[in-house]
């Protein structure tokens, strides 16, 4: 387990520990989550892997149910569509 600390600064800014951007994969200037998980504590996750996470499962077998097989179909999907 890892434990690590932040202090917040006047203006309510925290400074995240370099371990712990390098975990995430965060850059300067990337946004970040708070999300509270079911026993009540509260989880700080890289925002952009939580955006692409969610797009993922909203699309799960979207590609069986249009009957695309590779990359060529979805081009040629998206070319027919505009």
């Amino acid at each position: 387990m890892f434990i690590d600390v932040a202090k917040i600064s006047s203006q309510g800014q925290i400074t995240v520990p370099v371990e712990i951007k390098k975990d995430l994969g965060l850059q300067n200037g990337d946004k970040v989550a708070f999300m509270k998980n079911p026993a009540g504590e509260y989880v700080l996750v890289n925002a952009s892997r939580l955006t692409l996470s969610h797009a993922q499962k909203d699309f799960e077998g979207a590609a069986e149910q249009l009957d695309l097989e590779n990359e060529e179909d979805l081009l040629a999907l998206i070319k027919q569509t505009r």
